[in-house]
């Protein structure tokens, strides 16, 4: 499975500054994807979009001096051929890691992780400093000496959920493991899924030929067959009994929105039995659960609860609550303006494929457009 976070082959874009930096992207290219060494946002500064871009957006900044935004995005790395780590800056522009502005990231100064480690990545931007129209960055990823066959490659060896039939309420235990088929150390995510959404997840890291086992409780709540799986590759079939409570209906508020902008969804729960019954409500954006709400439901009554999510990454994506489809939500990107510029996001860059010397470089290509008004 290929995550969001990969960014094997890359496609990047930013725009560098004068008075503002918008936008870093980077798009995988599924082909040669790899969860070797990953990039993930960490706060609302980053995000990642439909497109499978990581976008760093950090506004507007004053001229004429030096802004800086800790633990932007973070870099991961989940295989142990990874040796070093580092960013080739472009002036006035610096990357540093794990909040200290001193720990420049440089081929001096590299990350010099283990597989499971991240480092949380800050960004300082100096508007003292001239830029050309076009800039370049670039982040190495350098590998041990190796002859290119030698690889982590973990799989899905087994998958146990117990028991088969529970009550409303109860828990079900989900056990999954791993398997390290290849000749290094790799770092996984399980990802627990019920009825197809992502509803926890847990890293796991497994050494050659070793096995590990993920444990995951899960508390059902709704009546019925209810599906519990894996990594979306396999699942087992849990019968859920109890009172018919049900959501009847979900419908998404706010259709439209800006990036950044917060969208309400609604859902109706109804408990037709005589008893009063709580349940807890799970909302779910592209797949994966974002929030949930717990509701207390008296004897034989309806209500309805409201969620509010923001929406980051441009596109349309699909909302759910608790299984039942609430529709989708379209995000467009806004338009920064500042003072009487137009800031215009194009970005372009690439990552060569693995050369002889285990040496992996991510070109990033930095435009900047002004528009007068």
């Amino acid at each position: 499975m290929v995550s969001p976070k990969a960014i094997w082959t890359v496609v990047a874009a930013c725009v560098v500054l004068t008075l503002a930096v918008p936008t870093v992207a980077i798009t995988m290219d599924e082909d040669t994807a790899s969860d070797d060494v990953i990039l993930e946002p960490t706060t609302s500064y980053a995000s990642v979009t439909d497109e499978g871009e990581l976008e760093v957006d950090l506004e507007r900044l004053n001229e004429r001096a030096v802004t800086t935004f800790d633990d932007v995005f973070t870099i991961s790395v989940g295989d142990d051929a990874v040796s070093r780590v580092w960013i080739e800056d472009v002036e006035g522009l610096t990357f540093y890691e794990n909040g200290n502005q001193h720990a420049e990231l440089s081929e001096s100064s590299p990350l010099e992780p283990e597989a499971g480690e991240s480092a949380r990545i800050g960004v300082s931007i100096d508007t003292h400093v001239d830029h050309a129209a076009t800039e370049t960055f670039t982040v190495h990823v350098e590998y041990e000496d190796d002859d290119g066959k030698s690889t982590g490659v973990v799989t899905l060896e087994d998958l146990e959920v117990e028991p088969e039939t529970v009550e409303t309420g109860e828990n079900v235990t989900v056990n999954a493991t791993y398997e390290n088929v290849g000749e290094r150390t790799k770092t996984t995510d399980a990802e627990l899924t019920v009825d197809g959404t992502v509803v926890d997840s847990e890293s796991v890291t497994v050494s050659p030929g070793d096995t590990e086992t993920v444990h995951f409780e899960r508390q059902l709540e709704w009546p019925g067959e209810t599906e519990l799986g894996v990594d979306g590759v396999e699942h087992e079939t849990v019968l859920v009994d109890g009172p018919p409570v049900d959501v009847l209906e979900a419908s998404v508020v706010d259709t439209e929105l800006a990036a950044g902008e917060t969208g309400e969804i609604e859902a109706t729960v109804s408990n037709p039995t005589d008893k009063p019954v709580e349940r807890t409500l799970e909302l779910a954006v592209d797949g994966i659960v974002v929030d949930t709400q717990t509701v207390a439901l008296e004897s034989a009554s309806e209500q309805t609860v409201t969620f509010e999510h923001e929406f980051d990454g441009e596109g349309t994506t699909p909302v759910a609550v608790s299984g039942v489809d609430a529709g989708t939500v379209t995000v467009d990107e806004p338009t920064f303006e500042i003072q009487n510029r137009e800031l215009s996001a194009t970005t372009m860059a690439a990552l060569a494929p693995p050369m002889a010397a285990s040496l992996l470089v991510i070109a990033t290509v930095a435009n900047r457009r002004w528009v007068k008004k």
